[in-house]
């Protein structure tokens, strides 16, 4: 057993049954071990959650060639399709924080990339910080949206908000895929 395959198997187990089914006794049964042999291998539970941030995160890929502002915009769009992969884990995404080695490298690629558009090292942090808090959001919304795929918008607020199907899970992303290039816009002079 290693820290690696207690986060994957975390992750599948928060995946299948949510983050409310999730316990050690589970995920140890999971594993084919005791609860108690998991805590040779991580601290506590709570270390168990950053593994399965970090697991998550490992899935991003590193930007590709091109502008820092393409390469910004293709890897906030990969982070929103991890909430939308992962909608019962992806809370734990924005809502901790990121202290493992996927984190860190998620969030120093960011940073570097605003650099390289030209932001001074401080800005380049600032600017980082001021896209991920948009995008811990979205993807918040974009897994609560997946999490009931089929459900459209109540009929109280469709009734307010536009016509059918403007409120589903794809007019949702459509949106959020438009905010995101706007604010990349006010980020990147």
């Amino acid at each position: 057993m290693s820290r690696a395959r207690i986060g994957e198997a975390a992750l599948a187990l928060i995946d299948r049954e949510g983050l409310q089914g999730f316990s050690a006794r589970r995920l140890a049964g999971a594993l084919g071990c005791e609860a108690m042999s998991l805590y040779h291998h991580v601290e506590n539970m709570e270390d168990v959650l950053d593994l399965v941030v970090d697991e998550i995160l490992s899935h991003l890929q590193a930007a590709g060639g091109g502008e820092p502002k393409r390469q910004l915009l293709d890897q906030a769009r990969a982070f929103l399709t991890l909430a939308e992969t992962h909608p019962e884990a992806f809370v734990l995404v924005p809502t901790r924080r990121w202290r493992t080695p996927n984190a860190a490298r998620a969030a120093s690629a960011s940073v570097a990339l605003f650099a390289a558009a030209g932001s001074p090292p401080r800005e380049a942090l600032r600017r980082a910080r001021i896209l991920g808090a948009y995008l811990g959001g979205a993807g918040l919304a974009l897994a609560a949206w997946r999490k009931s795929a089929s459900a459209e918008a109540a009929p109280i607020i469709a009734q307010a908000m536009g016509p059918p199907g403007a409120l589903n899970a794809e007019a949702v992303r459509a949106d959020l895929d438009a905010g995101l290039k706007r604010l990349l816009d006010a980020l990147i002079d």
